[in-house]
């Protein structure tokens, strides 16, 4: 039986009982080779499907979730079970899918056209290129991943839409050695093969690692900071949580009553873009088949809007925004607008004070709901514009909202990650523990 044929039996089925009915595809196939103590460690090629219903009566919604198209009254009858026992006053609803969805490419298919001996090559390659040096104790490992989703949604209002997505990435870390360990890491993703060199990410492991080689502790006090946009990108996940308009209601967000209201600096320009050509998350509609758009979130210091999904739409009487991802509410790419200096223009703007390159304990450090951090840090001093020296063994703390209002500069050195794109940025003053 095809996807269609199941589809059109389970709508039957839940017209009969005076249902709406929603049915989801999703299809993914994954590669990936990881490379540890000079050989492949971990391999994956795998492919699955699987097939999600939801139906609505009354506002509530059953679900049920099969992974063949062997029994559609079976899974229809798990969806109806579901519905039943649902216990919950909120009101949920379906998408009709009569907006325009945004026209872009998500799929490109290179991938797939690599040998599997290539890609062994292609990680046996990053592998050896971390290892650029004889201060390089270890290369703890090497990845190499590319996937293809591909996604149908319909329902019985008139949803009826489709979408196939690839891209790939890698990374790897190396480990350097004076009198302690310094570890290096680097992450690329791409769209092409052309988009990820195995030589030139591994000379950039390398060189991270090699860079922290004599690393120091700082005495504490408050210092002017460059927050290089691989450590920027890991706290932005606080952002992501404070702006999801679920988290909003629930008075799970500090950002509650701030619509229109300042809470950054005003050269802060940060969007979320359905879609980027540094990106591998883009996509023209969200889990609940609403259309992407392009918006901004913060504009010139501003707050400009929350991200909702359906239901949380409906709760605000605003119009759903299209950022419903799996069960939660996330950007598709957050997006922070360039400015026009370059890393090095940025380090000379800062003159004396820190560069900070990763963080840690983002887990358990940092707190989404009141905005407040505390995170192990590393990265370089800077003395007149020059960097002198590699730190290590030091904490950043403060709050982050307060972090976003100090953004004294922009960098123009974007970055994409996993649905973040960012650059570097300057903060006015930043709390810094170390000796």
């Amino acid at each position: 039986m095809t996807f269609n044929e199941f589809k059109e039996k389970i709508f039957i089925l839940a017209k009969k009982e005076g249902f709406e009915a929603q049915i989801e595809f999703n299809g993914q196939q994954e590669f990936s080779i990881r490379y540890a103590n000079n050989d492949i460690d971990q391999y994956t090629d795998a492919s699955k499907f699987s097939v999600s219903l939801k139906i609505l009566k009354n506002g509530k919604i059953g679900n049920a979730f099969t992974e063949s198209f062997d029994n559609p009254e079976e899974l229809f009858n798990e969806a109806v079970t579901s519905w039943k026992i649902i216990d919950s006053e909120e009101e949920n609803f379906f998408y009709d899918g009569k907006e325009e969805y945004p026209k872009m490419r998500t799929y490109f298919g290179e991938f797939e056209k690599v040998p599997v001996k290539e890609k062994i090559d292609f990680v046996r390659k990053l592998y050896l290129s971390s290892k650029c040096n004889e201060k390089i104790v270890m290369v703890p490992y090497a990845m190499f991943k590319n996937f293809v989703i591909e996604k149908k949604m319909a329902n019985t209002l008139g949803l009826n839409i489709e979408a196939k997505f690839d891209g790939a990435f890698s990374f790897a870390m190396a480990i350097s050695q004076d009198t302690s360990n310094h570890s290096g890491f680097w992450f690329e993703l791409g769209k092409k093969v052309e988009d990820l060199n195995p030589e030139a990410i591994g000379k950039k492991v390398c060189e991270e690692a090699l860079s922290l080689l004599g690393a120091k502790s700082v005495k504490s006090g408050k210092y002017r900071v460059i927050l290089r946009h691989t450590a920027f990108e890991d706290m932005l996940s606080l952002l992501r949580s404070m702006i999801s308009a679920e988290n909003v209601q629930k008075n799970m967000s500090p950002l509650k009553g701030k619509i229109n209201k300042k809470i950054g600096s005003d050269i802060l320009n940060i969007l979320d873009v359905p879609y980027h050509p540094l990106s591998i998350t883009n996509r023209p509609f969200d889990d609940e088949g609403v259309p992407t758009k392009e918006k901004f979130i913060i504009k010139d210091g501003i707050l400009t809007t929350y991200l909702h999904n359906l239901k949380t739409a409906k709760k605000d009487n605003v119009e759903p925004t299209g950022n419903a991802i799996g069960a939660s509410i996330s950007p598709i790419n957050l997006f922070i607008k360039p400015g026009n200096l370059t890393f090095n223009e940025l380090v000379n703007k800062l003159d004396e004070g820190l560069i900070i390159t990763s963080v840690d304990g983002m887990h358990s450090g940092a707190n989404p709901i009141s905005g407040n951090f505390s995170l192990g840090a590393r990265g370089y001093r800077v003395k007149n514009g020059k960097i002198i020296g590699a730190v290590e063994q030091i904490t950043i703390s403060g709050n982050f909202l307060e972090l976003l209002e100090k953004i004294e500069a922009i960098g123009n050195d974007l970055k994409a990650s996993e649905g973040i794109l960012t650059p570097s940025v300057l903060v006015k003053e930043l709390d810094i523990a170390g000796e």
